[in-house]
């Protein structure tokens, strides 16, 4: 989108500042919660800055992260909480034994499965594996029974077009990990659960493509597969195997339409095409790139944004093109596992502040700052001033 604007009156008529009024999406913001020690934090991605928000006290770990709006939902130790991510301030903050995973309904309603392990080890003894929470204080509002929800213990969890999808993966009992995939109906107010087949044990992720539903399982921590399930027939299911190899700590992400994953001990991301459901022999994507221990992907410039951590004295995200190369690498917590993106639209962005020689030509972000280095896929505001009488500005939203 291009706005051209001419100054019939040439280069002496200058003006040292040009002001404009543009609504836009702003640049999303890229929310890190750090496991151990528990943290919240985030990355401004027109500086690569990190900031740490919230530190969460007398907290053994962190679990999970969910962001709607200007709130975020976070899963910790026993205990859920919700933070107004403009004042950085918990609003909200209730126990909850055995607390795993989240997921949000549209109306902000807090969607929890559950499991464990107690202080000896042994899987926590839970009266529900699914619980739901209210969006404002948290209180709890409701729960499945293993009579009428999920059967066991269970991890990942993800909302689609209202419906509450399930991994149900028994995984804190060694050698009973289960593959199972629920689908709880919150209008209709019914459960279902699906058995996935042989190879397709302890669902550790879940990711959608085009109607289908995909679970990437860890099995026995001996081998890898995927399964793809279509959102409109759940018993349909086809799953493909990687032997000898684990996904360890579960990171992996779809980019474009290709699922990738992080093997254990491996540099770089495997990559299986959603569509054919084919492993790419020898496709590695950030091929340079250590063991991630968490994964995201922009959803709209096509980064790779990986966690990185020794889970001792460090935690770091680094940024990637989709061609593999290095967009910025930021030091964040220790332990960085979840990652969640926000974005809010902004408008009347004034006063771009030019510099007042009226003979050099030059190029200029939104924020006033002299641009060289143009980011591969990141749309920006650009101001352009020609060295020549009949000045010509022109503000530039490109990819």
């Amino acid at each position: 989108m291009i706005f051209p604007f001419r100054n019939a009156h040439g280069a002496a008529a200058v003006l040292a500042s040009l002001l404009f009024s543009v609504t836009a999406q702003a640049q999303n913001e890229l929310w890190v919660l750090n496991e151990t020690p528990p943290s919240l934090g985030r990355i401004d991605l027109t500086s690569f800055a990190y900031q740490e928000v919230l530190s969460f006290e007398d907290v053994g770990y962190a679990t999970d992260l969910e962001i709607q709006n200007d709130a975020a939902v976070v899963v910790l130790e026993n205990r859920v909480v919700k933070v107004d991510l403009t004042s950085g301030q918990i609003v909200a903050d209730t126990e909850l034994l055995g607390a795993q995973e989240a997921a949000l309904l549209e109306d902000g309603t807090v969607v929890v499965t559950r499991g464990g392990l107690d202080d000896a080890w042994q899987p926590l003894n839970l009266t529900s594996h699914l619980v739901w929470l209210d969006g404002d204080d948290l209180g709890l509002e409701g729960e499945l029974l293993p009579t009428e929800g999920p059967t066991l213990p269970s991890q990942e969890v993800t909302v689609v077009d209202g419906k509450v999808y399930i991994a149900v993966n028994n995984g804190w009992a060694w050698g009973q990990e289960a593959g199972r995939l629920g689908c709880w109906d919150v209008e209709q107010d019914t459960y279902s659960e699906w058995d996935l087949g042989e190879g397709a044990e302890n669902p550790v992720a879940l990711h959608v493509l085009d109607g289908d539903l995909f679970t990437v399982n860890n099995g026995d921590w001996s081998s890898t597969s995927v399964t793809r399930a279509s959102l409109g027939d759940l018993s349909s299911t086809t799953t493909v195997v990687l032997d000898g190899v684990s996904v360890g700590c579960n990171a992996s992400a779809f980019v474009d339409t290709k699922l990738a994953v992080q093997i254990s001990g491996e540099n770089g991301l495997r990559l299986l095409d959603g569509p054919s459901m084919v492993w790419e022999e020898g496709a590695v994507l950030n091929a340079d790139a250590p063991s991630a221990y968490s994964l995201i992907t922009h959803p709209t410039y096509g980064w790779t944004c990986a966690g990185v951590t020794d889970y001792v004295t460090f935690g770091e995200i680094q940024i990637r093109t989709e061609e593999g190369a290095m967009v910025a690498t930021v030091p964040v917590g220790v332990s960085p596992g979840s990652l969640a993106w926000r974005s809010s639209e902004v408008s009347n962005l004034e006063e771009v502040a030019l510099p007042a020689t009226t003979t050099a030509a030059g190029e200029w972000d939104g924020l006033g700052r002299e641009t060289g280095n143009v980011i591969p896929g990141m749309p920006a505001l650009r101001i352009v001033r020609k060295a020549n009488g009949q000045v010509s500005k022109t503000i530039q939203i490109s990819n």
